[in-house]
């Protein structure tokens, strides 16, 4: 285990990490011919106050793509995928039959603009579960078969 931030420790692999949070993780079983490059399990809040494991996320990093889940309840759940937002136009969409939001990769910034390109991102809940996969390289097309086959 490696801690290289105050909030975020980081679990050797997917057994270590489901240790560290009240839910079985869901590894996914296409990366797109990406590799899992690191595990990190959000512990500490902003005051550095150590999470309950019922408050925890863990992150997946993948290079391309990185894949976050929590078990927030139902209702949060719900809300975090369907209700919040996490780029310009969600669109409705599905992932394993469940209500899902999808948010295009955003277009090269200009030369000197000093706003980054904006993220793919894919979200919907599973019952209590809330996933979110993003990236900044990836159109969102590509980060669907990634998020169906964790089922």
């Amino acid at each position: 285990m490696k801690t290289d931030k105050a909030h975020f420790e980081h679990p050797e692999n997917w057994q270590q990490a489901a240790e560290w949070v009240d839910f079985d993780p869901s590894e996914p079983g296409v990366t797109g011919n990406c590799e899992l490059q690191s595990l990190a399990v959000f512990v500490r809040d902003h005051k550095q106050r150590e999470l309950p494991r019922a408050e925890r996320s863990l992150e997946a990093h993948y290079g391309a793509f990185v894949l976050s889940q929590s078990r927030p309840g139902a209702d949060q759940a719900r809300e975090l995928a369907l209700a919040t937002r996490y780029g310009m136009a969600p669109q409705a969409t599905r992932i394993a039959g469940l209500e899902a939001r999808r948010y295009e990769l955003g277009p090269q910034p200009q030369p000197g603009d000093f706003d980054p390109r904006s993220p793919a991102v894919l979200v919907w809940c599973d019952g209590d579960r809330f996933y979110l996969l993003a990236s900044d390289t990836l159109p969102v097309d590509e980060l669907i078969p990634i998020a169906e086959s964790i089922y």
